[in-house]
C-alpha cells in the first residue's frame, strides 16, 4: 500500500524506515540538521514550500514532508493490511 507525503508524493509504506518529527525544530537547527543528513549520502528531497514538518527516510533518501508525522501516521494506520 501507499502512503501519501504531501507535494503529490506518494510512497510504498514498505520503503519507510521511520519519520521524524520536526515541527518543534527552529530554522536554525533545521539547517543544522539538514547540513548532518546531507553526511549520510541519502539524497534529500524537499516535496513542500516553507519549513518542512517531518522527515521521511528511506533506504535511499530523506523526504521532507509539509505533513506532520502525527497525521502521517494516523494515515498508515488507516492502511489495510
Amino acid at each position: 500500500m501507499f502512503l501519501h507525503l504531501g507535494g503529490n508524493q506518494i510512497i510504498s509504506i514498505n520503503e519507510i524506515v521511520i519519520v521524524e518529527n520536526l515541527e518543534k525544530m527552529t530554522f536554525t537547527s533545521l539547517q543544522e540538521w539538514l547540513q548532518q543528513r546531507k553526511k549520510t549520502g541519502r539524497e534529500i528531497v524537499d516535496i513542500g514550500e516553507g519549513k518542512p514538518k517531518s522527515a521521511v527516510y528511506t533506504d535511499q533518501k530523506i523526504i521532507l514532508s509539509p505533513i506532520s508525522a502525527y497525521t502521517l501516521k494516523k494515515r498508515s494506520e488507516q492502511i489495510p493490511n
